[in-house]
Formats: structure tokens, C-alpha cells, sequence
């Protein structure tokens, strides 16, 4: 696609997130002759979107469209469209971010590794000063697990791959079948309707489920109780697909040994919650994604889309 007027507004309260002048630069090299406009703030970003054709924002609303007439395209680099609702008239074609998994994914692999190889109990005896060299032999390699991933879509199958990798056995867990794509990394694909037949069987469970209505408390109390005794659960979507009190017990009285969590219902996690008790609970900010390659990430996926426009 051919543009010539370009508008970003890419400020964000994660410094990791935010457009610097490096990435204009970036741009700049790769498109030379389109106008390029940083926009400061909100209303500098307004008075600047009638004359844009391509946005890139992390925020957009549907009643901003009749402001932007010339506007062909709107890039985001949000993967859920919690910020960016699409042109309900159709006219703007609007792209998310699919490039996370390559963040994403090493965060997710830390928490298994950490739990694999007992970090916390390494961190405990370099504090105490204690050599505890023969309380390793329960240590376990990924390539002899098994790891069943909930939600199949770009994040989950970069996730797959680099599982895979490693040797785990991949099962992954879509909702329904309509629009199966390519799962290299994946050995076995279910629905979601026989999940129960296959969580007594792995190792870890990860969740990477999108928010919204759809998804709001789909993994029950039912599937904790499914698990396989000592295995671990790794939540990097959102924090509604389960009720907090249903994880809590699965953690107390079996059948978890432990979970990895970046994402909760309630954000910040409040300070009276269980988890931040539990010892076998790995508690990270909402920060599995946030890495200083972020926006190049982005940038390089938009400009590969826009080309192939």
C-alpha cells in the first residue's frame, strides 16, 4: 500500500512502549519519501488525524474515524483490541500486533525453568549461605514433559516452537477448528470441549487466552481439579479466565505445584491477595512482553504488512 502521510502516536507509560527517535529513524530509512508526524499528545494527535493515511497508536475509538477521512489503515501494536476498536463503517482496515510471542515466549520459558530447576530454593540457600547440592536430583528437563498450550493463536503457536525446541511433547487447545492454519510445533490439536480428557496428562499448562466475555471464567474449578498432581500452570493472556479463589485451592490442596502468573482480574494485584503469600506462586507485573525490542518488533512487522498490502 502506497502512503504518504504518516501519524504515530506511540507514548506509553512503560518507557519500552514508547516511540523513540531511533524507530523514526528506522522508518525514515524504509519509507524516505512519506511524511512522517510524531504526534506529543492526545490533542496534537486530533488536530493531525484529517490529514493522516496511515495511524499508528495505541489508542483509537470508534467516534475518531469520521476525523480521519484520508485514512486507509491503522496499525496498533496491542494484540487484544482493548484500546483500538475497528472503523465500524468498514472503510479503515485496522491490523494488531502479532509479534509478542518472540518476547513473550522467553518469559514463559523462565517461569518453567525456574520451577524446573528450583530456583527458588537455589535463591533461598545462596541467602543462607548453604551448599544443598543433593537437594537437586528431583530436577526435570523440559524435553521429557509435556506442555498443553490454551489459545492457539499467534502467541501460542511462537510459543510452540520454541517449546518444541527444547523437546517438550505440544498439545494445543483452540476453541473450535474453523480456520485451522499451519501448527509446526504443535503435536496434537484439540477443541476445548476435551480438555478435561487431556490436563490429567501433562506437565504444565499454560494459558494464553484473549479477555472478554468469551473467555471470562472458561477454565473452572472442574479443570483445576482435572490436573495432573505436580504440575504447574503459567497464565500470559488475561486474568479473567478464572476465578482467583479456584487457583488459590488448586495451589493449597492439590493438585498444583506450582503456578507462573503475569496476569490478574484486578490490576495492580491487590496487596491482601493469597497469591503473593504462596510459595509456590512465581508473581510478575503484567511484564511478559515488555522488552527494549518491543516497538522495533513492531515496526518491522508493520512495515513488512503495509509492503504486502
Amino acid at each position: 500500500m502506497k502512503i504518504d502521510n504518516l501519524l504515530i502516536h506511540l507514548h506509553n507509560n512503560v518507557d519500552a512502549f514508547s516511540f523513540k527517535p531511533r524507530h523514526r529513524e528506522l522508518i525514515r530509512a524504509a519509507l524516505p519519501d512519506v511524511r512522517i508526524t510524531v504526534a506529543e499528545e492526545s490533542d496534537d494527535f486530533m488536530a493531525k488525524l484529517p490529514e493522516a493515511e496511515c495511524v499508528l497508536t495505541w489508542v483509537f475509538k470508534p467516534d475518531w474515524y469520521p476525523n480521519a477521512p484520508k485514512l486507509k489503515v491503522l496499525f496498533t501494536p496491542a494484540a487484544g483490541h482493548d484500546w483500538v476498536a475497528g472503523d465500524p463503517s468498514g472503510r479503515v482496515k485496522t491490523c494488531y500486533g502479532s509479534f509478542h510471542g518472540r518476547i513473550m515466549r522467553e518469559s514463559l520459558l523462565s517461569m518453567m525453568l525456574y520451577f524446573n530447576r528450583k530456583s527458588e530454593r537455589s535463591l533461598t540457600d545462596q541467602h543462607n549461605r548453604i551448599w544443598g547440592r543433593l537437594d537437586y536430583c528431583d530436577c526435570v528437563g523440559l524435553f521429557s514433559q509435556s506442555v498443553l498450550i490454551i489459545g492457539c493463536g499467534a502467541l501460542g503457536r511462537s510459543t510452540a516452537g520454541l517449546l518444541k525446541a527444547f523437546g517438550s511433547t505440544v498439545t494445543g487447545v483452540k476453541r473450535s477448528m474453523t480456520g485451522i492454519e499451519s501448527y509446526p510445533g504443535v503435536d496434537k490439536l484439540i477443541t476445548f470441549d476435551r480438555l478435561e480428557e487431556e490436563l490429567p496428562l501433562v506437565d504444565h499448562v499454560v494459558l494464553l487466552l484473549p479477555g472478554g466475555t468469551e473467555t471470562d471464567g472458561i477454565f473452572t474449578a472442574r479443570h483445576f481439579a482435572s490436573m495432573k498432581p505436580g504440575a504447574y500452570l503459567y497464565n500470559l493472556g488475561r486474568g479473567n479466565c478464572y476465578r482467583e479463589e479456584d487457583l488459590v485451592m488448586a495451589l493449597r490442596s492439590g493438585p498444583l505445584a506450582g503456578a507462573g502468573l503475569d496476569v490478574f482480574a484486578k490490576e495492580p494485584l491487590c496487596p491482601d491477595s493469597p497469591l503473593w503469600e504462596q510459595r509456590n506462586v512465581l508473581i510478575t507485573p503484567h511484564s511478559s512482553a515488555i522488552s527494549r525490542e518491543y516497538i522495533d518488533l513492531f515496526i518491522h512487522e508493520w512495515l513488512e504488512t503495509l509492503r504486502a498490502m
